[in-house]
């Protein structure tokens, strides 16, 4: 079948599109996290211009958007300064563990996973205490920790220019509260404009749900895990609860994430202690508090705070997540089901000729 003029210039325009979004794709990230920033904070814009006013007329809309950018500001601030320097200190503290330290806490488990490895027909000298701490210090020990914290200060200042792009286009589509209308709507041709609009006005409704949502959840589970780690006296309890917190925005894998974290944490901040009679039951401690706190979160809390707010299967979701990994690795993980559901809306809108997109989007 052979196209004609009209058909050859729209699919050369696609390309032409597609191409210019995959090069621009850096600045078009910034855009769709800025808006979806913009859904999140819309409600509290809402409750300052009614709450917060001046002779009972409200504020100039930039003084609010500032409030917020601010308080969007201070907490990344206060989140780098809880996770980053506990980062530090277990690095300079693992760096400097010696010989004898390093036996005192390994030494015996090592000797009996030998033994058990023995009556199974392999060779202990495979799994000596030599080569375990050579492989363990290769994990956990950059031996140049200078080299690492430089390291660390070029990678903030890569993720502060990103977050200072991100937050000023925020504060201006908080600003300019129809902003985001507006440029659509410049960019879209006027046949489709009203489906356009239809589409925004259901991502921007059920997205700053799902969003507001997720903060909350991130909140709750955080404080199970403070809550149940300082009952045991954990020193990094705060640290390890908002990490714990921040990763189970990632379905599935967010709290195994999580629990891995807390027990190398655990380790490093009893390493030198004797394995069986401190470091043991510290991790029993931490493993305990993480089940219950999956245990909270499984039935009562996930239930109630989401109420199935992205209308998902849980196997839909669960591929969904596997190919956002696939795709753009954890940070692909984290936000391929609300990208997910931005496509499913936009389908349902356009789409729904083709019975596979009425089949994924009948519950949207």
């Amino acid at each position: 079948m052979s196209l004609n003029r009209k058909q050859i210039a729209t699919w050369a325009a696609i390309v032409a599109v597609g191409f210019a979004a995959w090069f621009l794709r850096s600045v078009i990230a910034y855009f769709l996290v800025a808006a979806l920033l913009n859904f999140i904070a819309a409600p509290l814009m809402q409750l300052m211009e009614q709450k917060i006013t001046w002779k009972k007329q409200p504020l100039p809309r930039w003084t609010y958007a500032t409030v917020i950018i601010l308080l969007l500001l201070a907490s990344i601030i206060g989140l780098a300064r809880i996770i980053v320097p506990p980062l530090l200190e277990q690095a300079d503290t693992i760096s400097h563990i010696s010989h004898e330290g390093f036996k005192r806490s390994f030494g015996q488990p090592i000797s009996d996973f030998q033994r058990y490895l023995t009556t199974w027909g392999f060779e202990d000298s495979v799994f000596t205490q030599e080569t375990i701490k050579a492989q363990f210090m290769k994990w956990l020990n950059t031996g140049n920790l200078r080299e690492t914290i430089t390291q660390v200060i070029g990678g903030l200042s890569t993720v502060g220019g990103w977050i200072f792009s991100v937050l000023f286009i925020t504060f201006f589509f908080l600003k300019e509260k129809f902003l985001i209308y507006r440029l659509i709507h410049t960019l879209t041709p006027d046949k489709i404009e009203p489906r356009v609009q239809k589409v925004l006005r259901g991502i921007n409704q059920l997205l700053g749900k799902y969003f507001r949502s997720l903060i909350l959840q991130v909140l709750v589970f955080g404080s199970y895990i403070f809550i149940g780690l300082s009952i045991f006296g954990e020193k990094y309890a705060l640290t390890i609860a908002v990490f714990s917190g921040l990763v189970n925005l990632i379905s599935y894998v967010g709290p195994m994430l999580g629990l891995s974290f807390a027990l190398l944490f655990s380790i490093g901040g009893h390493i030198g202690a004797d394995f069986y009679s401190s470091i043991l039951p510290h991790l029993m401690e931490v493993a305990t508090v993480y089940g219950i706190a999956i245990l909270l979160d499984n039935l009562f809390s996930y239930p109630l705070i989401f109420s199935n707010s992205l209308k998902l299967h849980p196997l839909e979701l669960f591929f969904v997540i596997l190919a956002g990994f696939q795709i753009a690795g954890l940070g692909g993980m984290i936000l391929a089901a609300p990208v997910y559901t931005m496509l499913r809306i936009i389908a349902k809108e356009f789409f729904q000729g083709f019975d596979v997109i009425r089949s994924i989007t009948r519950k949207v």
